[in-house]
């Protein structure tokens, strides 16, 4: 059984949905659905949850 783990990350400067998701061996899509939002929300500071398999 896989346990799953929300890790916050907290967009800093010059990030992107696609930078992001791949510091985190993550889909861009799995940012966005899980933080309920649309890439034009993506600025500095904000905090998002990232859901890790380990």
């Amino acid at each position: 059984m896989k346990k799953v783990l929300n890790e916050i990350y907290i967009v800093q400067e010059d990030d992107t949905i696609d930078s992001i998701a791949s510091k985190y061996n993550v889909s861009p899509i799995s940012i966005l659905i899980l933080n309920n939002i649309i890439p034009k929300m993506i600025k500095k500071g904000k905090v998002l949850f990232i859901k890790k398999n380990i």
